[in-house]
């Protein structure tokens, strides 16, 4: 038994893959091989669909190559050690304008970029299995960006919202011919890995026509993955809004730890360096991540704002050199207007499976709106007018203009501010600014406290401001769950108090703001999971909106 390791090839990169392998790699052979075909078909027809071009390429590499621990032996007065490389190998498989490639090795570093990454997951959902090993899901801008779990006899793809497959390791219910083939562990990723039962090319043949009769059945299994963009309008507007967020908020980059090549979880901090360059400029380090890039461009004088996209990053495995990328093919990103999330430098569509499970989980959260509660640039400054009546005989005010106290007071009472003091003239306790000690830091534990329910306010219209209230109470659930607050009083109810600046929304069947027509996919992500984690703690999750207007 044999693993083998099988990309499909995007269509529309057959010749940029073919020139890639030719600038990368040794060309062996070309070997040919048909199969008998049955039906009446044309001749023509016939050698079109059982012809089978298998291409062989080699990589030539260092023989050797010093580890990067040799620091270590040196001070001990030892002498340097050196690794092989790993020899790397690519088949190529052409038939019926299809490409297919083989990998052995850590090749798959060189194909991955260029597969048809829907292809392994539409086998996904029409294969059985007896059992699931191992998930890795995808959670962009989530708090957990990436994450893996493995399993012990357990039959069920489970995932959440706003989650998307990225790898599926599992045992399938074979019949007996195909049990003759393939062995029952499969994994799927951007490729497909199998155990074939005797590996030659005439098997690799008869995977893959198996796997075209899977794709010709029904799908078993609703399994959320991601769909390419290819509207070339949208791919333009995307591209736009990413360098506006990105000029003013460098912050929105996140570069994950964790990526899926093939089927195969690389942590960017193990047994990996890197180098940073930028034109002439060059840095090597040991751990990727967007704070050593932050350095990189200070040491190198390089604005972050304009260019971060355009740094190039070098991936080294045990000193050997396995890819290059650009930054923009190592961030996740989600574009909540369009609703679609940038991942390994391609825009992707949450498919419809997602949309539908990420509304019907909103819609089971309890929403309340009372119209007493909005808030307005008249109501601020109503209510700076009458702090102003309150201090401006502090000594702090002495010799100020009536202009130049306001204007100290606004900052001070800016609008959340504001807004949750006026609430105590509601009935609330206000919590705004008391903070307590959680792991060595100071954390605000809520804003708004009332009849056993604590509150996070935010006013805003995007998720990446609104997700801040979603973020803190999460935090501020934590420390409860731990009992680690000296000041938390009994809480039966965990709020989300969103004050959106905006138009009033239509409302629901219930008569209260309707959240699906809210087109803030990240929000809606964060609300789901806070939901869970409020619920996980035997307390009930509430939405509070209002509007600012």
């Amino acid at each position: 038994m044999q693993k083998i390791n099988l990309y499909k090839i995007d269509n529309k990169s057959h010749k940029d893959f073919k020139k890639y392998l030719n600038n990368k790699a040794k060309f062996i052979e070309t070997k040919k091989l048909n199969e008998e075909q049955e039906g009446q078909e044309s001749q023509e027809t016939q050698e079109e669909q059982k012809s089978y071009l298998f291409s062989l390429f080699k990589i030539e590499e260092k023989p050797q190559t010093e580890l990067r621990w040799n620091w270590v032996l040196k001070e001990f007065g030892q002498p340097n050690l050196s690794s092989k490389a790993q020899p790397k190998a690519i088949l190529v498989v052409e038939n019926d304008k299809e490409m297919y490639a083989v990998t052995f090795g850590s090749a798959f570093f060189l194909v991955d970029k260029f597969c048809d990454r829907n292809y392994a997951f539409k086998i996904a959902r029409r294969m059985k299995y007896v059992e699931i090993k191992t998930t890795t899901l995808l959670s962009p801008n989530m708090q957990r960006n990436k994450n893996v779990s493995t399993y012990i006899n357990y039959e069920d793809l489970e995932f959440e919202s706003g989650e998307s497959f990225a790898k599926l390791k599992a045992k399938l219910k074979l019949d007996k011919i195909s049990s003759q083939l393939i062995g029952e562990t499969i994994e799927f990723g951007n490729s497909i890995k199998f155990d074939l039962q005797q590996p030659n090319l005439k098997n690799i043949v008869l995977l893959l026509k198996f796997l075209k009769t899977i794709l010709n059945q029904k799908e078993i299994y609703k399994i959320p993955v991601f769909n390419k963009v290819n509207d070339h309008l949208l791919l333009d507007k995307l591209e736009s809004n990413l360098f506006s967020k990105i000029s003013k908020d460098i912050r929105i980059v996140k570069i994950s730890e964790l990526d899926i090549i093939g089927v195969s979880e690389i942590f960017n901090n193990q047994d990996t360096s890197f180098e940073l360059w930028h034109g002439q400029k060059r840095k090597k380090i040991e751990d990727l991540s967007f704070d050593k890039v932050e350095d990189f461009a200070k040491e190198k004088n390089i604005d972050l704002s304009v260019e971060i996209l355009n740094i190039n990053v070098k991936s080294f495995n045990n000193g050997q050199s396995i890819r290059t990328d650009k930054i923009k093919n190592l961030i996740d990103y989600v574009d909540d207007e369009n609703r679609c999330v940038l991942s390994k430098g391609s825009w992707y569509h949450y498919n419809d499976d997602y949309q539908k499970y990420l509304e019907d989980s909103i819609r089971d959260i309890q929403i309340v709106y009372n119209d007493e509660y909005d808030f307005s640039d008249k109501i601020h400054q109503d209510f700076i007018d009458k702090k102003f009546i309150e201090e401006k005989k502090e000594a702090r005010f002495e010799g100020m203009s009536d202009l130049k106290i306001k204007e100290k007071l606004k900052n001070k009472y800016y609008a959340e501010r504001a807004f949750n003091l006026l609430r105590v003239e509601d009935g609330f306790k206000n919590y705004d600014r008391v903070t307590d000690s959680y792991a060595g830091a100071q954390i605000e534990l809520m804003d708004l406290y009332k009849e056993k329910t604590m509150y996070a306010v935010k006013i805003g219209n995007a998720s990446s401001s609104l997700c801040y209230a979603v973020d803190q109470s999460i935090s501020s659930l934590k420390m409860y769950k731990h009992h680690t607050l000296k000041n938390m009083p009994n809480i039966e109810k965990v709020a989300v108090w969103l004050v959106l600046k905006r138009e009033q929304l239509p409302n629901n069947r219930n008569g209260q703001p309707d959240l699906s027509a809210l087109n803030m996919l990240m929000l809606k992500n964060r609300l789901d999971s806070w939901k869970k984690e409020v619920r996980l703690q035997g307390l009930t999750p509430i939405i509070y909106i209002n509007y600012k207007r």
